[in-house]
């Protein structure tokens, strides 16, 4: 299976909330050391939970895709609910076991398991949001 799908490219041209949020907005920026995609993430956390975001995506196909996917779930989300993706979305890619139901919505993003110098892209969505916690 080859991990550009027609999916995959048309997921990464749905990244919702691009750009980023006026202060006084926490704004960190991750990088994969592998890939060099590069997020910076405008967010506002209110009681421990993603209140608002903006961020500039700089990745592969597939890693925009993971944050078309991600954006559109994590406002709302807290500590918790980021690390517990992160989790299984690191499990997608490692292993060929079929996904929680939870986490069906990651399907998309299983061709990357075939290229593990992308993974870190993959994962940098929700690295960045680590980062901001």
């Amino acid at each position: 299976m080859l991990p550009y799908t027609a999916e995959i490219f048309q997921l990464s041209t749905e990244i919702p909330h691009l750009g980023h949020l006026p202060p006084p907005a926490l704004t960190v920026t991750a990088v994969s050391p592998v890939c060099g995609s590069r997020i910076t993430l405008s967010v506002r956390l209110a009681a421990g939970r993603v209140e608002r975001f903006a961020w500039e995506v700089e990745a592969c196909a597939l890693g925009q895709a993971s944050a078309a996917l991600i954006g559109k779930r994590v406002i709302g989300w807290g500590a918790s609910e980021i690390n517990e993706t992160a989790q299984a979305l690191e499990t997608l890619l490692k292993s060929t076991d079929s996904l929680p139901d939870t986490y069906d919505w990651l399907a998309p993003l299983i061709p990357a398991r075939a290229v593990p110098q992308r993974h870190g892209s993959v994962l940098l969505p929700l690295r960045v949001f680590q980062k901001a916690f």
